[in-house]
């Protein structure tokens, strides 16, 4: 059973929300829907890319990448030596 739920959303948001239900001929709540779907699967797949090292390493290796990422935004290779 679908419940109701408030939410405050911007007026561009608001815009693409209704023109979406429009052009895929669905409701407002389908394309929200669907949305939170693509969004939970996507951000599975990074959260599992992760956990595949996880026990792979090192308590120090992983404090340095950790300490790596910290300090940089840019990308760095790092040797994992798996």
């Amino acid at each position: 059973m679908k419940r109701a739920v408030n939410i405050r959303l911007d007026e561009t948001v608001i815009y693409i929300l209704n023109q979406l239900t429009q052009e895929l001929k669905t409701t407002k709540t389908e394309v929200i829907e669907r949305a939170i779907e693509l969004f939970r699967k996507e951000n599975q797949i990074k959260q599992n890319n992760l956990l595949q090292f996880a026990g792979a390493l090192k308590s120090s290796e992983a404090d340095k990448m950790l300490q790596d990422i910290k300090e940089s935004k840019n990308s760095k290779d790092i040797e994992l030596g798996l």
